[in-house]
C-alpha cells in the first residue's frame, strides 16, 4: 500500500474573494540568524510556520539557543557561540537555501564541528562560492567526501578577506555577512548581477543590526503574493487584506509592476491589494532579479496576447528543482505553444494557447512547481495533482486561501 498523500482535486473556476498571504520567509531566515548573535533577547514577530523557518528554528535550538514559538512571534533568547554546547552535533536542514546556506556560516562563529545533513535537491546545489569564502575565513570545512555532504567547524579568524562569488546565487554573500556583520571580516562581491534585490534587503537588515534596532517585524511575503495576483489577474478578482503597501527589498514586489504593464488593474487601498482581471498583453522581461516569481510570470503570460520573451532564466536551474526545464514541461502539459533555448536559457510564449483538459499531473517536489501547475489547472479544466503537501515550504494553507 503506498504511503504516498492522495493528491488534491482540483476544480476550475474564477477566482473572487478576499484573502491574506502568509508573511516573508526571506525575511524570517535572515532576522533568526541577527536575532540568534544577538546578546538581547529578541522578539521577531508575524513569523510565517513554513517549514523552511521551522527548520531553521530546530537547528538553532540544536546548537544551544532558546526560542519560544507563539501562535504569530517567536522569541530567541541567548546568542551563539555563547550557548554553544561541548560538543557538536549533525543539524538535519532540510531542503532550504536560506536554510542551508544562512546556517552554515553561522556556525563557523563557533568552536565546535558540526554536521549538515540535507534533504532532495539540496545536495546538487551550487555551495562552492560558500566553501571557498569559508576556508578562506579560518574555517574548517569537509565538502563532499565519502557519505559527508558537508560539515563545518570554526571560529572565524578576525581581519580576514574573502571574495565571495555571487553569480548564482546571493545566498552566500548574505549568509556570511549576516554572520558575521560583529566581526573584522571584509567580504568582496563578486559577480553581483542575479537577484540584487535580496542583497538590498540583507544590507537593509544588517545597517539596522548595527544601529541596534530591535524592532524585528516580518512583513508579507511577496513571493507568496504573486500565486493569488496572477490567478485573479487571468480569471477574477482579489484583495489580498494584509498586503497594505508594496516593499522594495524583496525582489518579487516587481510583479505588480509586470501585471500593470501587462494591463491588469492592480491598486493598494486601506482594504489591501486588489487585482482585477482585465485583457493581459504579452511582455518581455529579463527574470535574473525576481527569479522565484518567473514560474508564476510564465503562467500569466501564457494566457495573455502575443508572443512574451522571459530571458536571463539560468538562476532558475540552481533552485529546489531545475524550474527552468520544469516549467517547459508543465507548459507542455497544459498545451501551451512555446520555444525556448537552453544556452541562452529564454522562453518564447505564445499567450491564449493553453488547451482546456483535465489532468492528473505530478509535478517535481517543489512548492513552487506545485502551486503554479495548481493556477494552470484551476484555470482550464482541473483535475488531479500530486505532491500538493511541499506547499508547506512557504506556503502552509495555500489550498485552503485559494479556495472559495
Amino acid at each position: 500500500m503506498s504511503s504516498e498523500p492522495s493528491p488534491f482535486k482540483v476544480r476550475a473556476y474564477p477566482l473572487n474573494k478576499e484573502m491574506e498571504v502568509p508573511s516573508s520567509k526571506s525575511y524570517a531566515n535572515r532576522l533568526l540568524i541577527l536575532a540568534a548573535i544577538n546578546k538581547s533577547d529578541i522578539k521577531i514577530e508575524n513569523i510565517p510556520l513554513s517549514s523552511d523557518v521551522m527548520t531553521m528554528i530546530s537547528c538553532l535550538r540544536k546548537i544551544g539557543l532558546i526560542i519560544d514559538v507563539g501562535t504569530s512571534s517567536v522569541v530567541v533568547k541567548g546568542s551563539f557561540p555563547d550557548c554553544e554546547a561541548k560538543v557538536g552535533s549533525s543539524l538535519n536542514t532540510g531542503d532550504g537555501g536560506t536554510t542551508n546556506r544562512f546556517l552554515i556560516p553561522l556556525l563557523g562563529r563557533g568552536k565546535q564541528e558540526y554536521e549538515i545533513i540535507p534533504e532532495g535537491h539540496m545536495r546538487e546545489r551550487p555551495m562552492e562560492p560558500l566553501v571557498t569564502s569559508l576556508r578562506e575565513l579560518g574555517c574548517r570545512i569537509t565538502y563532499q567526501e565519502s557519505n559527508c555532504w558537508f560539515k563545518v567547524q570554526g571560529p572565524y579568524i578576525e581581519n580576514k578577506r574573502s571574495e565571495v562569488d555571487c553569480a548564482h546565487s546571493t545566498q552566500f554573500l548574505t549568509g556570511l555577512a549576516l554572520a558575521t556583520v560583529d566581526l573584522e571580516i571584509t567580504l568582496v562581491p563578486n559577480n553581483l548581477e542575479v537577484s540584487l534585490p535580496y542583497w538590498e534587503l540583507t544590507l537593509n537588515l544588517l545597517e539596522k543590526f548595527k544601529n541596534n534596532d530591535l524592532r524585528y517585524i516580518n512583513p508579507v511575503d511577496f513571493s507568496s503574493l504573486t500565486y493569488p495576483l496572477a490567478l485573479a489577474a487571468v480569471t477574477g478578482e482579489v484583495t489580498v487584506c494584509n498586503a497594505l503597501e508594496t516593499d522594495i527589498y524583496q525582489a518579487d514586489s516587481k510583479f505588480i509592476e509586470i501585471l500593470r504593464e501587462m494591463g491588469a488593474d492592480v491598486s493598494f487601498s486601506e482594504k489591501g491589494l486588489t487585482c482585477k482581471k482585465e485583457e493581459l498583453r504579452a511582455i518581455e522581461f529579463d527574470g535574473s532579479q525576481c527569479p522565484d516569481a518567473i514560474p508564476t510570470l510564465l503562467y500569466v503570460c501564457s494566457f495573455a496576447r502575443g508572443r512574451s520573451r522571459i530571458y536571463n532564466l539560468e538562476v532558475l536551474t540552481h533552485k529546489e528543482c531545475d524550474r527552468f526545464k520544469e516549467m517547459i514541461r508543465i507548459m507542455n502539459e497544459f498545451g501551451v505553444s512555446l520555444e525556448f533555448d537552453n544556452n541562452k536559457f529564454e522562453i518564447l510564449i505564445d499567450g491564449q494557447t493553453a488547451q482546456h483538459k483535465s489532468v492528473e499531473f505530478y509535478p517535481e517536489k517543489d512548492h513552487r512547481m506545485v502551486m503554479v501547475s495548481y493556477l494552470y489547472m484551476r484555470t482550464l479544466d482541473g483535475g488531479l495533482l500530486h505532491h500538493s503537501e511541499h506547499v508547506a515550504k512557504s506556503f502552509a494553507n495555500f489550498f485552503e486561501v485559494m479556495e472559495n
